[in-house]
């Protein structure tokens, strides 16, 4: 073992990225060969694995249907399978990501995305170092705080008031569907351990008392929410994209199995094809028809109101790079920072549950390029005291702070370049007067 680990960074490719792995990964072998199948389990496999912080889980893609089975010999899993068990691991269709489950691996087929994947749990040196500092310290405790621990908790009625308030695009009901479905699975896999009178742990005990036990009943409702979401329309931009694909990924499979049926002669199987396909058309052409719609954060409205007030400070900071400002001027920049911190409290205060990161940041800055567009959109305010004002700086600095206030004072710039100034603020001046109030 210390041979190959002293040896490890030689490792490439594949086995190398597995031995380097500290979390979870999944990998697709379309084009693996029987030899670089044994060569990949050779090397990724015959010994523990000491990367690792706490137990993982490899997924290898191994298959599909008829659309990705040519990229996958028929006989990968058997040869993986084969390898797998030459360096002493065992097959467990109840293995979990947990510590009791290393060193074996299960099979799996997932009928929404028509995959067969091969699921490896590798031996970990770390789990030697948990058992030998607690019994039972390599349970977590379960975060009871934890939307995933709250929507799988919770009764109907709870659950159906949470999706209303907390879940509301459709991106993120599909992830809680995802959660739901992973949570029943793991449910029915603690069942059968204390069917088979196996001991549970600290962890799967919390899990299995704190289950509702209303698993179907949510996803029911919630397929429900869903679909009628996709009648009503309301999809953005890139949730009716995926939608989409989805179907036609289906069409195409649907179109191909009704070749394969045609040509091996066999009218009845063809008929009942065609009958599952003709509802998925008329559903694509339903979606097709969809105009997408326009997110925005739940605050969005006073988040709009508080960037308002931000972009003139921001206009007046970036003046500051290029000349010396006024007291009057640092004053009213004063207020930047706490403005700048509403907008991100406002931000958080508006994130729903089940929203990717990515997702999320996108709808941030979308808000803020809306606001700023209004800004820029918005047309000055015509007033008698903004004519006066073109003689010096500490009367533009002034002006930020309202457009029907001035202070006459000592010029710190000349009058040409105070009058450059003005000229070029006047317009953020006369936008930003009075919102103060907002």
């Amino acid at each position: 073992m210390a041979e190959f680990e002293s040896s490890k960074l030689a490792l490439s490719g594949l086995a190398g990225e597995i031995r380097s792995s500290t979390v979870s990964e999944q990998f697709d072998l379309s084009g693996y060969t029987e030899l670089r199948i044994y060569d990949l389990i050779s090397a990724a496999f015959s010994t523990p694995l000491t990367e690792p912080p706490k137990m993982v889980k490899f997924t290898f893609v191994v298959g599909g249907g008829k659309l990705v089975r040519a990229k996958y010999n028929d006989d990968m899993s058997k040869w993986m399978i084969t390898k797998l068990r030459e360096v002493g691991y065992k097959e467990d269709r109840s293995a979990a990501e947990t510590f009791d489950s290393q060193g074996t691996f299960k099979q799996q087929h997932d009928t929404g995305q028509n995959l067969k994947y091969l699921i490896v749990f590798p031996f970990v040196t770390c789990a030697n170092k948990k058992e030998s500092s607690s019994t039972d310290s390599d349970n977590v405790v379960l975060d009871t705080s934890s939307p995933q621990y709250i929507v799988c908790a919770c009764e109907v009625s709870t659950f159906k008031e949470i999706v209303l308030s907390k879940v509301t695009s459709y991106k993120q009901k599909k992830k809680l569907i995802q959660v739901i479905h992973d949570n029943a699975e793991e449910f029915k896999r603690i069942e059968e351990k204390l069917v088979s009178c196996v001991p549970l742990s600290s962890l799967e005990q919390a899990k299995y008392d704190a289950n509702s036990g209303q698993d179907s009943e949510k996803l029911l409702w919630l397929q429900g929410e869903i679909k009628q979401m996709i009648d009503n329309g309301q999809l953005n931009a890139a949730e009716k994209a995926d939608l989409l694909q989805q179907i036609d990924n289906n069409v195409k499979s649907l179109n191909n199995e009704i070749n394969e049926a045609t040509t091996e002669g066999k009218p009845k199987k063809v008929e009942k094809l065609k009958s599952k396909l003709e509802p998925i058309l008329i559903r694509k052409a339903v979606v097709e028809k969809i105009v997408p719609i326009k997110e925005q954060l739940s605050q969005g409205d006073k988040i709009e109101k508080l960037y308002f007030k931000l972009f003139p400070l921001l206009a007046l900071e970036d003046k500051g790079r290029s000349m010396s400002l006024t007291l009057a001027d640092l004053k009213t920049l004063e207020d930047k920072g706490s403005i700048e911190d509403s907008i991100r409290a406002l931000e958080a205060a508006s994130r729903g549950w089940f929203v990717e990161d990515a997702d999320f940041e996108e709808l941030c800055k979308k808000q803020e390029k809306t606001a700023r567009t209004k800004f820029s959109n918005m047309k000055p305010v015509a007033s008698s005291s903004s004519k006066k004002v073109v003689s010096s700086s500490s009367q533009s600095s002034s002006s930020w702070a309202t457009a029907s206030s001035s202070k006459k004072g000592g010029s710190s710039v000349t009058s040409k370049q105070s009058v450059g100034v003005n000229k070029k603020s006047t317009g953020f001046a006369a936008a930003f007067g009075g919102s103060d109030s907002d």
